[in-house]
């Protein structure tokens, strides 16, 4: 089942076309006390977890103090620094574009996988996306006792929040793994996540994104027979739900809201297959 051509055949936004008037008005409905919150990990070589091809950041100057203690001189007295930053586009805090997962050839909305090139995607690029403004809702699982979170246990944490999920909301899921990585409890090897079995139910509430504080918001190992990203290939590939992945929900979590606005901006890397976001909920 997918839900190709929902918006029409040449669509590149998938399930962000759910977020309308309605689906912002509630998320600014939702805030009480106007304090923003990031959701970002900080960006540096040993604070970002990274898996597989995926290498750590790298952040250099070009122009630093050392340069004017070595003899360089700006006319009037005049200084700056300059810098540059190498970071893999999912190997931060990053929101995945529909052309970052494909199954027999095709991608969201039936695009060729072909579309993919060496320069980039000409279909389904990060800069189809545009700033994302809408409800958030925030689900602790981390005390869920099966690293594969499935779908009841989700509606059940869900309801227990006092909150329902509907069109255009951001679903975000704390799993409580990079609060463990970062004491040193686990590795990047396996992580839990959510389960395929909600994949149906996350696309009949009509989310327009799904996000949690693992590498790949569903677990891994998945628990599917030889497939690595099952939810990747129902929820994005097939119903166009974009992937919000490594947030850092531990300050959320300590807050004991379950609602509020979310702001996301990805950059806008054409033909890019995602984008390192700093994700900001505003409570």
């Amino acid at each position: 089942m997918n839900s190709w051509g929902q918006w029409g055949a040449d669509d590149e936004r998938g399930a962000l076309n759910r977020i309308d008037d309605d689906a912002r008005r509630r998320g600014v409905s939702a805030i009480a006390a106007f304090e923003p919150l990031s959701l970002a990990i900080p960006i540096s070589e040993k604070s970002v977890p990274f898996a597989g091809m995926r290498t750590p950041p790298m952040h250099f100057m070009t122009r630093d103090g050392g340069d004017y203690a070595a003899g360089h001189r700006e006319a009037g007295g005049f200084g700056f620094a300059d810098d540059y930053l190498m970071v893999a586009c999912h190997g931060t805090t990053h929101l995945d574009a529909l052309s970052h997962v494909w199954q027999d050839g095709q991608m969201w909305n039936g695009h060729s996988a072909n579309e993919v090139t060496s320069r980039g995607a000409r279909r389904c690029g990060i800069e189809k996306t545009g700033p994302i403004v809408t409800r958030g809702v925030f689900v602790d699982m981390a005390g869920t006792p099966d690293p594969i979170i499935g779908v009841e246990d989700l509606k059940s944490a869900i309801s227990d929040c006092g909150v329902q999920l509907l069109p255009g909301d951001a679903l975000l899921v704390r799993t409580g793994w990079l609060d463990r990585w970062r004491k040193g409890e686990t590795g990047v090897d396996s992580w839990p996540g959510l389960g395929i079995d909600c994949a149906r139910w996350l696309d009949d509430c009509g989310i327009s994104l799904v996000g949690a504080d693992n590498i790949a918001v569903e677990a891994f190992p998945s628990g599917v027979d030889g497939e690595q990203v099952p939810l990747h290939i129902e929820l994005m590939r097939n119903r166009g739900v974009h992937f919000l992945e490594l947030l850092d929900l531990e300050a959320l979590s300590r807050t004991s809201r379950h609602e509020f606005l979310l702001v996301i901006s990805p950059l806008p890397i054409v033909g890019g297959v995602g984008s390192p976001v700093a994700p900001v909920a505003i409570l």
